[in-house]
């Protein structure tokens, strides 16, 4: 019987409780995240192709939000990683029939929290704004799954060898409040210009409500109805006794 109850329980947690875990970083109105590390690790058949990071108002165009970023560990040419020449040397800033993207390179941005923001290493760092005279982003959406409005994208080539990483510092700076939940986003495309890989760094607003799926809710189910024959036949058992 105990046995059963271990099996139950950690295939219970295993599969329900950890369902749905996302990466997404979420942020209080006109809040900030702090500085984060994102690593991504290639697979078996390595990477070349282009990283890119978007910042992206939703619903609206205005009070836009900014992604900072720093310390890349490629990218930039192979001379500006870390944004030390000063300037967006390395990368593009993309532009459309919507608008260009603007970022600028800084050594002290303050967020509306008056958190002041300086380099992790270095002395600069990359400000990238989702200002309303910025680029489409409909092809990205938030968390929620809110396509994005106006925002910047900022990219820049890389090539991993199998089983190597490519990584970044990162902080979001909310400068808006939900419902319009800003968020920013790091893609992959590769040398066809062909997304592969996508993932959400930071919104604003609450974590959604994400269900646990018919086939999870099924198992418990079926699980606790052998927990119910095991207390059945053990009665039965005893009985005979």
């Amino acid at each position: 019987m105990k046995k059963l109850l271990i099996v139950i329980a950690t295939v219970w947690l295993v599969l329900g409780l950890n369902y749905g875990a996302s990466a997404w970083v979420y942020v209080a109105n006109y809040g900030d995240t702090g500085w984060q590390t994102y690593s991504y690790t290639a697979g078996s058949g390595g990477f070349t192709g282009t990283a890119g990071f978007v910042v992206s108002n939703a619903f609206d165009t205005g009070a836009y939000s900014e992604l900072l970023l720093d310390n890349l560990s490629q990218g930039g040419g192979g001379t500006n990683q870390g944004f030390e020449v000063g300037n967006l040397t390395g990368y593009t800033l993309t532009t459309d029939s919507t608008g260009t993207s603007f970022a600028n390179v800084s050594d002290v941005v303050t967020a509306y929290s008056y958190t002041a923001y300086t380099a992790t290493a270095g002395s600069f760092f990359a400000d990238l704004q989702g200002l309303s005279t910025g680029v489409a982003t409909s092809q990205f959406a938030n968390a929620s799954g809110e396509a994005g409005t106006v925002g910047s994208i900022l990219e820049t080539a890389i090539t991993l060898a199998a089983g190597s990483t490519f990584s970044f510092d990162w902080a979001f700076l909310a400068n808006d409040m939900s419902p319009w939940n800003d968020f920013a986003r790091f893609y992959l495309k590769d040398q066809n210009g062909v997304m592969v890989f996508s993932v959400g760094l930071a919104q604003i607003g609450s974590a959604p409500a994400v269900p646990i799926p018919a086939s999870v809710l099924l198992l418990g189910t079926g699980l606790l109805g052998l927990l119910g024959l095991a207390r059945k036949g053990k009665r039965q058992w005893g009985r005979g006794l």
